[in-house]
């Protein structure tokens, strides 16, 4: 098939019409899928040693379908105690068996799953399709920032104790994406009390031990029906202080970590026993602005605001060597990114704008954010609140506790918002779909033309249908100035060269190959 991009405007096929068609075709095959089995050269090979390993943020709960499903530590610690259907290959965009050993789609807006059959629960019960449709409904009841995912779901079957049947409204071709972020739990324990305080998965870890704000231990779990982990005790401790995590690092308290700003990172590079690690990400910065809240309706004052910013200049002072400026509302790791042109810096722009929008002497407003959620996230708040006050911006901090700014952030009780933010699937919906539809309301902003693109590229199976209809979306989003999307990560690693077989990828880390 072309590239997508070549049915615009050439006479052939109009981008409509490719739609139109594609979307009536899509779904009607097969999707197999090949059967993993453990190698047993792994087999052969007996956990063995510690690994402790620090993240950038605290670990604020061990329920990965609930409220806090969306939490990077959260999707890091579960990737480890829970299975999913299907694992997400960040390097080939794939999609593997985990436990559904095959799929099939015998119509647009219906899937059918085999589960394998030697999967078990750390309590020893057999892993079965009633838990599955357990799981999926626990998340959609929960209301969670997942549960957004599986609007389009109508019913869950469980013909066999193997089989699980996902039927859907309208297609949806992010059934897969989705599907990598469903841990499967037990169904008749995931509603007890306190389950989560020590909660059983059929990973390839099982938890010892759980103090909140302080460490998680896990260990092997001996019966894993996959290859199983490196070491046999995998720790995870909470240092939110980038200082006192480097000093962990140097002094072998812990493993591993990351989430640092150059200057560590540097200072790393010279140490001893440390070896330095990265890769491009699905993490990035961005700026929203309410658009329930004067002036940021006026299209002209949002984009003043980012003409106002020199985000070359910062990436290089800033973030040089972790970043590099976006060319869309998505990072350029993930499914359905398309490259749009940058505003660049022209504060002379910004302010014709703003004498055009009736504000020529500039505005008074306020940012909330959350200080650690990224690397120099301080430091850049105070460029660009420099930035913007160079053009008559004048901009309050209201720097807060997570709690806090999470609870102002989703009731929209905010002028603007600044964060980092994580494409878990790897592909657009999970940000575009979940965040920007009128449904969505995450900022005020609503677009009958936009919700349109995004609800066909979420029904379309066909992956190339998608990657066109998101190149609209991008477009639109880009153009509309809805969000200033100014740097996308470089995940880099900091770990002691005694640590093995880890590799970074754009997704976040996971640390069952790993050996010491």
């Amino acid at each position: 098939m072309r590239d997508p991009g070549e049915w615009r405007g050439k006479g052939r096929v109009t981008r409509r019409q490719f739609v139109r068609t594609a979307l009536a075709v899509a779904g009607a095959a097969a999707t197999p899928a090949a059967v993993i089995t453990p190698g047993a050269a792994a087999r052969s090979r007996a956990p063995s040693g510690t690994l402790t390993v620090s993240l950038p943020a605290r670990i604020v709960g061990l329920d990965p379908l609930g409220s806090q499903a969306a939490e990077e530590p959260v999707r890091i610690v579960a990737a480890h105690i829970f299975d999913t259907l299907v694992l997400h290959d960040p390097a080939t965009r794939r999609y593997l068996p985990a436990l559904a050993v095959k799929w099939e789609t015998p119509r647009p807006t219906s899937w059918v799953f085999t589960l394998r059959q030697d999967a078990r629960f750390h309590d020893g019960r057999a892993v079965t399709s009633a838990d599955v449709k357990a799981s999926l409904e626990r998340m959609i009841a929960s209301r969670g920032p997942l549960a957004p995912l599986w609007t389009a779901v109508e019913a869950i079957e469980t013909p066999a104790p193997s089989t699980v049947v996902i039927r859907t409204k309208t297609p949806l071709g992010t059934m897969l994406a989705n599907l990598s972020l469903l841990a499967i739990l037990p169904a008749d324990r995931m509603n007890q009390p306190g389950f989560f305080d020590r909660p059983i998965g059929s990973g390839p870890f099982k938890v010892v031990s759980y103090r909140p704000d302080s460490e998680l231990v896990l260990e092997a779990h001996a019966a894993y029906w996959g290859d199983p982990p490196g070491v046999r005790i995998l720790r995870f401790r909470d240092i939110p202080e980038v200082a006192a995590r480097v000093t962990a690092l140097v002094t072998g308290e812990i493993d591993l970590t990351y989430g640092l700003p150059p200057d560590q990172i540097d200072t790393l590079r010279a140490a001893r026993d440390i070896r330095i690690s990265g890769a491009p990400s699905y993490r990035y910065y961005f700026i929203w602005m309410n658009f329930k809240r004067r002036p940021f309706p006026d299209k002209r004052v949002r984009q003043a605001m980012i003409y106002a910013l020199d985000i070359d200049t910062m990436v290089k002072t800033l973030l040089p060597g972790i970043a590099q400026t976006m060319r869309a509302p998505l990072p350029s790791t993930v499914f359905g990114y398309a490259p749009q042109r940058p505003y660049g810096y022209d504060p002379a722009k910004a302010r014709q704008l703003l004498a055009a929008a009736g504000l020529a002497s500039g505005f008074e407003t306020s940012l909330i954010w959350n200080p650690g959620s990224g690397p120099q996230d301080r430091e850049i708040a105070q460029a660009v609140f420099s930035y913007w006050n160079a053009v008559g911006i004048r901009v309050r901090d209201e720097q807060s506790e997570r709690a806090q700014w999470l609870s102002r952030l989703l009731k929209l009780e905010w002028d603007m918002d600044f964060q980092t933010n994580g494409v878990l699937t790897g592909d657009a919906d999970f940000v575009l779909r979940r965040l920007y539809t009128t449904q969505a309301n995450r900022m005020g902003y609503s677009n009958p033309k936009l919700d349109r693109i995004l609800e066909q590229a979420a029904e379309a199976i066909d992956q190339n249908v998608r990657r066109v209809l998101y190149a609209d979306a991008c477009a639109l989003l880009w153009e509309d100035a809805v969000g200033i999307y100014p740097f996308e990560l470089v995940q880099t690693y900091a770990f002691r060269s005694r640590v093995r077989g880890f590799a970074p990828t754009a997704s976040f880390p996971v640390f069952t190959r790993v050996t010491v």
